[in-house]
């Protein structure tokens, strides 16, 4: 499966973009997961990188299980 380009013009990747500069401590909500808090690192069309708090491993979240972000700070 072939998966498109991340759009910088889109204002969903923008926010996201914003949060990983401001370091910005999010949850996720996704299908089949429980919450999952932490701060996002990097994205990528397929896959959020999320790194939990007191935890140096990022734990890769799939673009098409995300439910619901919010900001915690």
């Amino acid at each position: 499966m072939e998966t498109s380009p991340l759009d910088p013009s889109l204002p969903g990747v923008r926010l996201l973009q914003s949060w990983i500069r401001e370091q910005m401590p999010l949850s996720i909500d996704a299908i089949g997961q429980e919450r999952i808090e932490g701060r996002l690192v990097w994205q990528d069309p397929e896959f959020l990188a999320i790194e939990p708090p007191a935890s140096g491993r990022l734990l890769l979240v799939n673009r098409h299980q995300v439910v619901v972000i919010r900001t915690l700070g």
